[in-house]
């Protein structure tokens, strides 16, 4: 099993990457957890299929295991859901030393975080991701929270788990729409990186198959390296970890201009690096050659996304509620090439629109015209 650490001081915690290794996670649970309470929230997907391995498995420990299933979907990382978390761990009568383990996707990890970061002032929590967004991105750094209606993770707060186990296995009975969406994440960070992970994530599209267990662990490891990185180095997202926000502008905008839940996160998180690329294009034209294989990666990804009706003006009217603005200014990160993103501020609506109007119309014609090979 692969580890990366998050190094942290005091809050430093492994990422544990391995495929078919479930039995090591009780081990985590011993080394992180105080009482022999254990509090397990799974999304109800992922419990349905999986839910009786996993707690065959924390069953060796000897713990007290209290479980409650999470309805799966971005309509569950709200206030209503997060009130019954609440609800549910006082009624329990949790301690401060006893241990929540979140077991499923990204939302479930944001909401799960979020509770377990303010229940009682802070709890210590881990973190099982069995999406391969989760994996690479969402339950690695501590961003914990839920949607409000005016906009995406505009609630939430940073607390750090003690573990991130990832394994896999979990992956293999992922539709592929959720395995597309997690490529969202792993082509931010090819264009950030701009080496190793882009030359990987080629290879890994260029094959066809979602589900290479080994292409995928090549993903993985290095997409969780890298934020670790940028995190050990800015863990409140005050200067360099706003790097890890590219496409994100966008891609919140695109969530909320469709309706949450009608676009996965990830599926969002392409459109919006194509938007950037196009903006970044716009800004400066000698971008567009050091950027055109990058491009076409994103334009392969588009066809594998899902049809869904956008609206130009929604988009920009949601771009405007974005929490990364500076002031009443927007912020944008852009694309000199892949592995060299830089901050632009005080670009004008005009490009900001045309950004989004040529993402848009690609997306309109090439979108759900190709199908991935399942590999399963």
């Amino acid at each position: 099993m692969h580890i990366v650490k998050v190094n942290l001081g005091l809050r430093s915690y492994p990422v544990l990457i391995g495929s078919n290794e479930v039995d090591r996670l009780t081990r985590q649970i011993d080394r992180a957890a105080r009482t022999n309470r254990l509090f397990v929230f799974f999304d109800a997907n992922l419990y349905a299929l999986h839910g009786d391995l996993i707690k065959r498995h924390l069953r060796r420990s000897t713990r007290n295991i209290v479980e409650m299933v999470i309805p799966g979907g971005e309509k569950s990382k709200s206030a209503t859901v997060l009130n019954q978390v609440y609800d549910h761990l006082l009624h329990e009568k949790i301690s401060r030393d006893d241990f929540i383990l979140a077991c499923g996707g990204g939302v479930l990890s944001d909401l799960i975080g979020y509770a377990a970061a303010t229940i009682l002032r802070g709890v210590r929590w881990g973190v099982v991701p069995t999406t391969l967004l989760g994996m690479v991105d969402a339950a690695v750094g501590g961003k914990t929270g839920i949607n409000h209606r005016l906009g995406k993770n505009l609630v939430g707060a940073f607390w750090q788990p003690a573990f991130v186990y990832c394994d896999t296995y979990f992956l293999h009975t992922l539709p592929s729409r959720q395995m597309v969406a997690g490529l969202g994440e792993v082509a931010k960070y090819a264009a950030l990186d701009g080496g190793l992970i882009l030359d990987r994530l080629r290879r890994f599209v260029d094959k066809n198959d979602l589900y290479d267990d080994r292409l995928l662990r090549s993903l993985i490891i290095p997409s969780v390296r890298y934020k670790a990185g940028i995190v050990a180095q800015d863990e409140r997202e005050s200067g360099r970890r706003i790097l890890l926000n590219l496409g994100h502008t966008f891609a919140h905008a695109i969530e909320n201009a469709a309706g949450y839940g009608r676009l996965l996160h990830g599926e969002a998180v392409i459109l919006g690096l194509l938007a950037a690329v196009e903006l970044s294009s716009l800004i400066a034209w000698r971008c567009i050659r050091p950027l055109a294989s990058y491009r076409s990666l994103l334009e392969k990804l588009i066809t594998w996304l899902p049809q869904v009706r956008l609206e130009s003006r929604n988009v920009l009217n949601a771009m405007a509620l974005d929490k990364k603005r500076s002031g009443l200014k927007q912020r944008f990160l852009i694309l000199k090439a892949a592995g060299e993103p830089i901050i632009a501020d005080n670009i004008s609506i005009r490009l900001t629109r045309l950004a989004v109007d040529n993402m848009l119309e690609y997306y309109r014609v090439h979108g759900g015209t190709n199908a991935p090979y399942s590999g399963r």
